[in-house]
C-alpha cells in the first residue's frame, strides 16, 4: 500500500490553503454584513454559504491530490458533486442561527458543530470517491473531531461574540478567517491520520498528475473556486455600493434637515450633565453670547429667575427618564433683556437606555407673549369698564338728587353755620362726582383737555395735603426742585389725582416711618418727577403686575388706583417707570413732555 502515497505535490496544497483563506474571509464578511444590513440578506446568505462550503471542499480535494494522486484515475465524479452539496448545506445550517440580532454561546456551538460535520462529511465522501476501502481509528477520529470543533468554536467566538461584535475591531475578520482556514486544513490532516486505506480497486499505475484528465480536473476546480469568489465579491460590492448610496442619501437628508433647523429654530446640544457642546447662530443672536462664551457652560447662564426650582427639577426628571420635554421658558440675554422661547428637549439614549446628550430646539415667542399680556390686560380693562359703567350710572342718579336738594336748601337758609354745612355737603358731592367720572373713563375714555400749567405749585399743593397724614405715620416729606417754573400741557386735576395716589401709597409703604423724597427736574426735553420712599419695597415678580386691574400690594387695596394713574399719564403722552428693592424702598419715575419754549 505504500505505493499509493509515494507521490506528494505540496504545491497544490498551498493553492488549496490560499483559496480556503479567500473563501473563508469572503464568507465571514458576508455573514457579518447580514447582521448589519436590512437589504439582500438572502443573496448574502447564499453567497457566504457557497464560499464556505467550497472552501472546505477545496482543501479536502487538494489534500487528496497531494497524498493520493495515483488514485484519481478512478475518481467518481457523482460523489464529488454530492460532497460539494453536503458541504454547502452544512455550512448554511452552521450560520442559520446567526440571523438573530443577538448571538448566544449555544448559537456558536451549533455553528461549530455543523462546520465540523461539513469537514468530516466531505472528507469521508471524498475518500470513497477514490474507489477505496477505508477504516478509521475510532479514538483518533473522535479526538480529531473534537479538536476541529474547538477550533471552529474559537474562531466564531472571536468574530461573533457580543462583546467583540460591538467593538467592531477591523482585525477580527482576517484573523478569524486565518484560524478557520487553519482549522479546515487541520481537519483534513487529522482525519487523514486517523484513516487507514485497506484496498484500492482497479488502481492504475499511470502518473495521474501528468494525464489530461487530472489537468482538466485541477483547472475545473480552480475555475469553480475563483468563479464562486468572484460572484461573492460582486455581491459584496453591490451591497457596499447600495450602502454607500443609502449613506449619501441619509447624509444629504441630515444636512438638509440641519440647514432647515438652523434657519428656523434656536438649536443647542448638551452632554448628559447639561454642558453646552454645540449651538447654532440663532442661539447666539438671541442670547447675545458668542459661541466661545457658551460652549462648556450649562443653561444656568441664561437663567432669568422667572421659573421656580421645582420647574427645572421636573424638566430634568422628564428628560433624565428618556422622555421628550415640551414647554415655554423665559431666559435672560447677556445684556439683561428677557426673551421667551417655546422649547422641545429631546434626549438621545445609549444602548443601556440612558441619555448621553440632549438636543434642544427652541422658537422665539417673545412677541407672542407680549401680545398675550396686552390681550390679557385688555380683557381685564373691559371687565372693569363694564363694572364701572354700571356703578357710575347707579351712583350718579342719587348724587343728582342730593345736589338738587342741597342747593334748594341753600336758597332759604340764613344761618351761617348751617350754610357752611351745606357747602361742605356740596363739595363732597362734587368730589364723589369726580370719582364717578374717573370710573367712566375706564368704561369709555374721553379726550383729555390739556392746559399749560406750572407743575411745581401743583406738586407742592399735593404734598401739603398729605402733611398731616405723614406726621401721623412718622414720615418726613422732602421736596427738591431747582426750577421755580416747569411748564407742561396737562389736566391739573387729573395729575393731582396721580401725585396724590403715588404719595399716599409711598406713605403707607412705611408703617414704621421713614423719608419720602419728591423731586422734579427737566431732563432731555422731558419733565421727570420722582417719588421715592424708604419703605418695604416690592418683590420683582410683583413689579411687572403693577397697573393691572384688581392687582394690589396692599391688604385693603382694590387694585384700581395705580391702573387709573397709569392711564392718566398715558393720556398725557407720558410714561411711568417703577424701581424697587426689598427693605430699601420704591421709586416711581414719571416722565411727561416738557412745554417747548419759543
Amino acid at each position: 500500500m505504500d505505493t499509493l502515497f509515494n507521490s506528494f505535490h505540496p504545491f497544490f496544497f498551498i493553492i488549496a490553503i490560499g483559496l480556503t483563506i479567500m473563501a473563508s474571509y469572503t464568507a465571514l464578511d458576508m455573514f457579518r454584513l447580514i447582521r448589519t444590513s436590512d437589504q439582500n440578506k438572502r443573496l448574502l446568505f447564499l453567497g457566504g454559504t457557497f464560499s464556505m462550503g467550497m472552501g472546505i471542499w477545496v482543501t479536502n480535494f487538494m489534500g487528496l491530490i497531494v497524498t493520493n494522486a495515483g488514485l484519481f484515475a478512478n475518481y467518481y465524479i457523482p460523489l464529488v458533486i454530492l460532497s460539494i452539496l453536503i458541504g454547502i448545506a452544512f455550512s448554511g445550517m452552521a450560520f442559520m442561527p446567526f440571523f438573530g440580532r443577538k448571538i448566544r454561546f449555544y448559537h456558536l456551538m451549533i455553528g461549530s458543530l455543523f462546520l465540523t460535520l461539513a469537514v468530516i462529511a466531505i472528507h469521508i465522501i471524498g475518500n470513497y470517491a477514490l474507489n477505496v476501502e477505508i477504516e478509521y481509528h475510532v479514538l483518533l477520529f473522535i479526538v480529531s473531531s473534537l479538536l476541529i470543533f474547538a477550533s471552529f468554536l474559537f474562531s466564531l467566538w472571536m468574530l461573533f461574540s457580543s462583546k467583540n461584535s460591538q467593538e467592531n475591531q477591523t482585525w477580527l475578520k482576517p484573523v478569524s478567517a486565518l484560524i478557520m482556514s487553519g482549522t479546515i486544513a487541520e481537519g483534513h490532516i487529522l482525519l487523514r491520520k486517523s484513516l487507514v486505506i485497506i484496498t484500492a480497486n482497479d488502481v492504475t499505475n499511470a502518473t495521474v498528475v501528468d494525464s489530461p484528465f487530472f489537468n482538466y480536473l485541477v483547472l475545473f476546480v480552480s475555475v469553480l473556486i475563483m468563479g464562486g469568489l468572484i460572484v461573492s465579491s460582486t455581491l459584496i460590492s453591490k451591497q457596499l455600493a447600495a450602502s454607500d448610496t443609502t449613506l449619501r442619501d441619509i447624509t444629504k437628508e441630515v444636512k438638509d434637515i440641519t440647514f432647515a433647523l438652523n434657519q428656523s429654530s434656536i438649536v443647542a446640544i448638551t452632554d448628559e450633565k447639561g454642558r453646552i457642546t454645540s449651538v447654532n447662530n440663532k442661539f447666539c443672536e438671541i442670547s447675545k453670547y458668542s459661541e466661545e462664551e457658551l460652549l462648556g457652560q450649562d443653561h444656568r447662564i441664561l437663567n432669568s429667575g422667572y421659573h421656580s426650582k421645582e420647574f427645572f427639577k421636573e424638566l430634568w426628571r422628564t428628560i433624565g427618564h428618556g422622555k421628550v420635554w415640551y414647554g415655554e421658558i423665559c431666559n435672560r440675554a447677556k445684556d439683561g433683556t428677557l426673551y421667551w422661547v417655546d422649547t422641545t428637549i429631546v434626549p438621545f439614549l445609549n444602548k443601556n437606555g440612558k441619555p448621553y446628550q440632549y438636543l434642544s430646539i427652541r422658537t422665539d415667542i417673545t412677541e407672542r407673549k407680549k401680545q398675550e399680556e396686552v390681550l390679557h390686560r385688555q380683557d381685564k380693562l373691559a371687565a372693569v369698564g363694564q363694572l364701572a359703567a354700571g356703578v357710575a350710572h347707579e351712583i350718579r342718579n342719587p348724587l343728582t338728587s342730593m345736589r338738587g336738594y342741597a342747593e334748594f336748601l341753600q336758597l332759604d337758609e340764613k344761618d351761617p353755620e348751617r350754610l357752611e354745612f351745606l357747602n361742605i355737603i356740596l363739595d363732597e358731592i362734587e368730589r364723589v362726582n369726580t370719582i364717578v367720572e374717573d370710573f367712566l373713563v375706564l368704561a369709555k375714555p374721553k379726550a383729555v383737555e390739556l392746559e399749560e400749567k406750572n407743575i411745581v405749585p401743583v406738586i407742592k399743593t399735593v404734598i401739603s395735603m398729605q402733611e398731616f397724614e405723614a406726621i401721623k405715620k412718622n414720615v418726613r416729606l422732602h421736596f427738591d426742585c431747582e426750577q421755580k417754573n416747569i411748564l407742561i400741557n396737562c389736566d391739573e386735576n387729573r395729575l393731582k389725582q396721580v401725585f396724590l395716589n403715588f404719595i399716599k401709597n409711598a406713605i403707607e409703604a412705611m408703617p414704621n416711618g421713614g423719608d419720602l423724597y419728591v423731586k422734579a427736574m427737566i431732563h432731555d426735553n422731558n419733565v421727570q418727577i420722582s417719588i421715592q420712599d424708604t419703605g418695604v419695597g416690592i418683590p420683582k415678580e410683583q413689579l411687572k403686575k403693577l397697573g393691572e386691574p384688581f392687582f394690589t400690594t396692599k391688604k385693603q387695596g382694590h387694585g384700581l388706583g395705580l391702573m387709573m394713574s397709569f392711564k392718566i399719564i398715558e393720556g398725557h403722552q407720558g410714561k411711568v417707570f417703577v424701581e424697587s428693592e426689598l427693605n430699601k424702598g420704591t421709586t416711581f419715575n414719571i416722565l411727561l413732555p416738557a412745554k417747548k419754549t419759543a
